[in-house]
């Protein structure tokens, strides 16, 4: 279920912890730039298009792509379990069988992400260098 009360300080913890990760204590240019085009892809894509490319092995590694990458992993996979976020692997397995086998809880994951992807942004620009 989605508390829209509960979503902005969701989101600030899932910045916080990628920052603790990723042992920064303000956001780049260019992991803001990573957390908008996670926005975009999940409104235009869906998060079964946003686990499929974090976890996508064939794709030519580049500068986007690894800025992407881990900002994406962080937050996909905290939106999934922000004790314990899934590795790439189980991120796509967990979604693609919400998908299959429960559509409905599929949709409200989706739709979960979409409002933590405004909230998301807000942190990322607060915490912005």
């Amino acid at each position: 279920m989605i508390k829209p009360e509960q979503m902005s300080l969701s989101a600030h913890q899932h910045i916080q912890k990628y920052l603790e990760s990723s042992s920064n204590t303000v956001i780049s240019k260019e992991e803001l730039n990573a957390i908008l085009r996670l926005s975009q892809h999940l409104r235009v894509f869906g998060l079964l298009s946003a686990a499929a490319y974090v976890n996508q092995k064939n794709v030519q590694e580049g500068i986007v792509r690894s800025r992407i990458l881990p900002v994406w992993k962080s937050l996909l996979g905290q939106l999934i379990n922000s004790e314990t976020p899934p590795s790439p692997e189980e991120l796509r397995e967990m979604i693609v069988q919400m998908a299959k086998d429960e559509p409905a809880k599929y949709m409200v994951t989706w739709r979960k992400a979409m409002i933590l992807s405004n909230y998301w942004n807000f942190w990322a620009r607060a915490y912005c260098a």
